[in-house]
Formats: C-alpha cells, structure tokens, sequence
C-alpha cells in the first residue's frame, strides 16, 4: 500500500470511557496497514476523551504503530482513579461542595459545580504525554494539523484549537472559530469537561466545556485544517438503544441517569450524525455539477467519509461491569438509576474500568477487522468513495 494521503482525516469524537473503543478500531487500522506503514492519518482532530487519543497519536506522528501501543497500554490498564476522584469520602465531599454551590451560586466553592472531581486525570496525562514532540512531528512533516475542540462557557462558542503547519489559517463561522495554539493538558482538559460532571477547563482567561456541547459542525475543523477524506470512529450506535422487555411492556418515570445518559448522548452522538447527513446530500448535489465547473470552483470538492461505530450497545455492555467501580462512585451511579436500561449510557461514559474498557477494545478490533477491505482501499493514496457512508445501520 502507497503512503497516505496528507488530505486524511481522523475524527474521534467524544464519549467518556467509551473511548477505548476508538483505539480498538486503530488497533486493527495498525494490523491492515502493516508494520511498515507511517502514519496514515495526516490531521487528527479529537473530543472530549476523543481528544486524549488524538493527541497521543500526533505526539507519536512518525509512528502510528507505536502511538496506538501506548494508547493499547493506557487503557488496558485504566483505573477509575486515574481519572476522578471515587472513592466514598471525596464523592461524599464533592457532592456536598457541588450542593453548596447550587444553593448559594458564585459564591460557592470552587470546581464544585460538577458531580466529580477530574483532577486525578490532569495528573496522569502531564507524566504520560509528551505534548512538546508534537512541534517536532509538524516540522518534520509527520504531521498537518492536530485539532481540539472546547466550548467556551464565556461567548457559547465552540472553539477549535488548532497545532499546524503555518499555512493553516484561523477561522469564524456562526457560533464557532478556529484557534492557532500550543496544545497543552490544559485543552485536553477543557475538552473533557462533561457539563455537570466534571469541573471547567480553564484556558487563559476563559472557562470551557466538553468540547461536543455546541459542536453544531463536527466535521467542519478537519475541513477547515484541509481533509478531503474523513475517517470518523463513533463512540455510539445512531440508531439509539434498545429498551429491554419489561421497558417495553411497563415504562417507568425516567431516572436522572436515564435523562443524563440521552443528553450525553445528544451532544456526543445527534450533531455528528447530522453533520454526517449534511456532507452525504451535498456530495449527491455536486455529483450532479458537470466536472468542468467544478474545477472553476475547487473551494467545493466531493468529501468521502468512512464511520465506523458500535456493533452493540456500549451501556448494556457496561452493566455487568458495574460491580468494579469503587464504592463512592458505585453508590452514587446506583442512586441515580444508572445500572439499568437506557439509564446505563451514563454508567458507561464513566466506568473507566480496565474490565469494561478491555472488552472495547476488543469490540472496536472486531469491527473495524469486519471492514478490513473497505479500511484498507480508503486510507490508500486515490481511495474509493464509499457509499453507503453510514455505517450498515443507516445504509
């Protein structure tokens, strides 16, 4: 197989724990390619815990082999303590903090407006990822761009922070731009920072959140960085889950965790699958559009996308997982109604338990090793365009 195209993207979207997936999909894009092969994808934008993955790919450009084997270690061996505080005293004590916040507003306590403390997280990622090497991977030309998304909590603004080469310009569109920056932790931070879950980010002088929340464009920063091939790896089924027999037949008032879970859900699932429509109706209109305008027009180009998502659902899987969190964090899902049904999607967006998180990685080899033809002709210099761009589900 030829070298890959510098226009390729890899998106990785949001989703807590269900990240792990991800890299079980990059796993097996490492085994179809080869040992020999550089890194096939040249931009690299990442989301929430999406973009801790991204980020360990473009610190490790000049080798994709490698970069999927630390993150293969990362998150076979993941800890819930490595992201958050959970045990029972510091949940007990954080949700006091985060009560007494709500109650007495800005005069409250500090990064207690969140359900849990992240701070273990910063602390892990500082001792294993080496951020400066990615100046190095974009100099030696390794790597285009790497791109992380935040939302201000100041403007509402989705914000794209951007680490490439110097012909990548910023941008502005409605209600979202483009940022030239160093990434550091801090942005990996904001970008993680489920609304309500997890405390703000903050970068200079703003505050962030996860960076799904007003992400109305999902797509857009790989285009704007220069992509005219995306592979998306989805941390959900599009399609929603499935309610069990006894929801079927006795519907139930919904749980917070039940309501938490669709939210979640909404911001790290609704927008890319929209966005995804959006790009499939346009490539059937400029089909249509005779070649020679097009070439008069070469800002518009036919964009081709591989999704790869989920093929079960990742809350019922992590039910039998639940056992294994750590009592305070145990307690507190339990409460909220997260170990059942559709109330389980919150559950696994913060189960980031080796145990759980090893049977995604397994998942996520197993279905993209599914799609080993089509994965491998796309990622090719000159690849197909693929129809249907959905996965099976929606085809």
């Amino acid at each position: 197989m030829p070298d890959a195209d510098p226009a390729i993207a890899v998106i990785l979207p949001g989703g807590g724990a269900r990240a792990a997936y991800q890299v079980g999909v990059l796993r097996a894009v490492s085994r179809i390619l080869g040992r020999e092969q550089r890194q096939p994808f040249r931009i690299i934008c990442g989301t929430s815990a999406g973009a801790i993955n991204a980020a360990t790919l473009a610190v490790h450009a000049d080798s994709f082999r490698r970069g999927v084997a630390r993150l293969l270690r990362w998150w076979s061996a993941v800890q819930v303590t490595d992201v958050y505080r959970a045990d029972l005293a510091s949940v007990s004590l954080h949700g006091v903090r985060w009560l007494t916040s709500v109650l007495i507003g800005a005069g409250g306590p500090k990064r207690a407006a969140a359900m849990l403390d992240n701070s273990p997280l910063g602390t892990v990622l500082r001792g294993d990822l080496e951020l400066a090497r990615i100046a190095r991977q974009i100099r030696d030309g390794e790597l285009r761009a790497l791109a992380i998304n935040a939302t201000s909590y100041t403007t509402g603004q989705a914000v794209t922070f951007f680490q490439g080469s110097a012909a990548i310009l910023p941008w502005q569109r409605t209600r979202r731009r483009g940022e030239s920056a160093v990434i550091g932790i801090d942005h990996l931070l904001a970008s993680t920072a489920i609304p309500f879950v997890f405390p703000a980010g903050r970068i200079g002088d703003d505050y962030f959140a996860d960076g799904s929340v007003r992400q109305i464009a999902p797509l857009s920063p790989a285009l704007h960085l220069g992509a005219r091939r995306i592979f998306v790896v989805a941390v959900g089924q599009f399609t929603g889950q499935t309610p069990t027999a006894r929801q079927r037949e006795a519907p139930s008032y919904p749980s917070f965790a039940q309501m938490a879970g669709h939210a979640l859900s909404s911001i790290f699932l609704d927008n890319l699958g929209a966005d995804l429509e959006r790009m499939q109706r346009l490539n059937r209109v400029l089909n249509l559009v005779p070649s020679e305008v097009l070439e008069r027009h070469p800002e518009v180009a036919h964009i081709d996308a591989l999704v790869l998502s989920p093929s079960r659902d990742l809350g019922a899987m992590a039910v039998p997982y639940a056992k294994y969190l750590p009592a305070g964090t145990r307690y507190l899902l339990h409460g909220l109604g997260s170990t059942e049904g559709t109330g389980a999607s919150l559950l696994s967006y913060l189960l980031f338990d080796r145990r759980y998180t090893r049977a995604l990685l397994d998942l996520g080899y197993r279905d993209a090793m599914a799609r080993r033809d089509e994965i491998d002709a796309f990622l090719a210099r000159g690849g197909l365009r693929y129809q249907p761009l959905f996965p099976p589900e929606l085809a």
